[in-house]
């Protein structure tokens, strides 16, 4: 029974943490993966607004990077009569979304992260743990 306690006990410590100081931080402090800690407390407190603050937070302390940069292909946005549209750089606000009409770029605009739809926002919240699982300091 005690057991039980303890790890209902450190369930709610692990999701304090987060609400306070942000999934960033809290990665850091356990030193455990994201996949590990998730599977302790749980999915459904991945919200869209845990994902967002990560996203922020990593670019924050590790600079606006590319998808390029982590060796991914750019994120499909939407495609419109001749125009292509793709996700392929993060900032600290948004994202930015490239425009193609065949092979030419036609240039780009900026969606906030909160503007993205669900599935897009965790197309962009698993590039950015990729980044993170490939930059973090070996501790």
């Amino acid at each position: 029974m005690k057991f039980l306690i303890k790890e209902s006990k450190f369930k709610e410590t692990i999701i304090d943490n987060i609400d306070k100081n942000g999934l960033l931080d809290t990665l850091t402090v356990t030193n455990m993966s994201f996949t590990k800690l998730f599977s302790m407390i749980g999915m459904d407190f991945l919200t869209n607004k845990v994902m967002i603050n990560f996203i922020i937070d990593f670019i924050k302390d590790y600079g606006v990077f590319s998808v390029h940069e982590i060796g991914h292909d750019p994120i499909p946005y939407n495609k419109t009569g001749d125009e292509y549209r793709e996700i392929s750089y993060f900032s600290k606000q948004y994202v930015y979304v490239d425009v193609y009409s065949g092979n030419n770029n036609l240039g780009n605009f900026k969606v906030h992260y909160e503007n993205l739809s669900d599935d897009i926002l965790m197309k962009v919240f698993d590039i950015v743990m990729d980044a993170y699982d490939a930059w973090k300091p070996d501790t």
